[in-house]
């Protein structure tokens, strides 16, 4: 069960597709029937589904060569065939999840609502609750996550909700003193180009940045006046931070400085964009609501626009080799061969 949460000037919460939808208990007799029927989620383990896979999933990522994908109903998945034939994993939680990353092969994390984290150590097969809005002082979702390593990991949400472990997750802490973020603007999205440098996306044009390992992050104000609701980074040949930003109405930027100064890209579009990922050619891919797919130039000075015909909305994408894509979102998985005709 979800929440609807307001994005202070953005209609747009989970990155354009990431909107919290509301469903309700279904028809009782009472209200204390009602009650008494009441699972709460974050108890009740996910159940396995034949569906799952056409269901709404809004986060796709790699493990090893495995894809592990997630999603609404605590539905985790995984594939062993590029994406051809999926497997339901086991979940403790049945509420949504919004975004997943694994560190190896076999250790991931994976964050939703209710400030829910999950964990695996094997794959992704299996999936054990570490922490949920009950150890939270507010309640609301998670949005976002990092791990440098099988121990150090950051998690991040609305109104400023940032979360930090040392120890895989076994315990977690409230590290939102260390963002300098006093209006408690949301964190929508995290990237990192090396162990010390950390990027959070954020909401009135903000990209925080962490140039310490995560100690501190010092807002960085962009000419943008929206949200950024994904961010990738990468490490240049130069030695300069590399970031694309996308947002709603298809705002798209790109820095070679770190996010010192952007560069807006015309889109041609006005859809709202969710995430995206790096390709193994140097170039980026970002996606979002109508089937859309901005392919970026590996110079981050263009980009070309492409639609897929069903134009159901997209929330990730993952490219398990290269010119295969698998894009996940409100029509559960979908895999091309190629980019479409433009």
């Amino acid at each position: 069960m979800t929440n609807n949460y307001s994005d202070k000037g953005s209609k747009g919460l989970h990155r354009s597709l990431k909107i919290l939808l509301s469903i309700g208990l279904g028809a009782a007799a009472s209200v204390q029937t009602a009650w008494a029927e009441y699972q709460d989620p974050l108890d009740l383990p996910a159940q396995a589904m034949a569906s799952a896979p056409q269901s709404l999933l809004l986060d796709v990522t790699k493990a090893g060569d495995r894809l592990v994908t997630v999603g609404e109903r605590g539905h985790i998945l995984y594939s062993d065939d590029q994406g051809g034939n999926w497997q339901q994993a086991e979940v403790a939680v049945s509420t949504q999840l919004n975004a997943v990353f694994f560190v190896d092969e076999k250790e991931g994390w994976a964050v939703g609502e209710d400030a829910a984290i999950v964990h695996s150590n094997d794959a992704g097969r299996s999936w054990q609750k570490q922490f949920d809005a009950r150890d939270a002082e507010f309640p609301g979702p998670l949005l976002d996550l990092y791990f440098r390593n099988a121990n150090e990991g950051y998690a991040v949400g609305v109104f400023n909700k940032l979360y930090r472990t040392d120890d895989g997750g076994t315990t977690w802490t409230d590290w939102s003193d260390h963002a300098e973020n006093l209006n408690e603007w949301h964190f929508f999205a995290m990237a990192a180009t090396d162990a010390d440098t950390l990027y959070i996306s954020s909401e009135v044009g903000l990209l925080f940045r962490s140039v310490d390992g995560g100690e501190s992050f010092e807002p960085l104000q962009t000419d943008h006046n929206g949200s950024f609701h994904g961010v990738l980074a990468k490490r240049a040949e130069g030695g300069n931070d590399w970031l694309i930003l996308s947002g709603v109405g298809g705002k798209l930027f790109t820095s070679k400085d770190g996010g010192a100064s952007l560069r807006e890209l015309e889109t041609h579009t006005e859809a709202g964009l969710a995430s995206g990922t790096w390709l193994d050619d140097g170039t980026a891919l970002v996606v979002g609501t109508d089937g859309l797919l901005l392919h970026v130039a590996a110079d981050l000075n263009s980009v070309t626009k492409y639609q897929l015909e069903n134009g159901l909305p997209l929330s990730a994408v993952a490219e398990p080799s290269q010119d295969h894509y698998v894009l996940v979102g409100l029509g559960g998985i979908q895999t091309l061969e190629q980019l479409p005709r433009r």
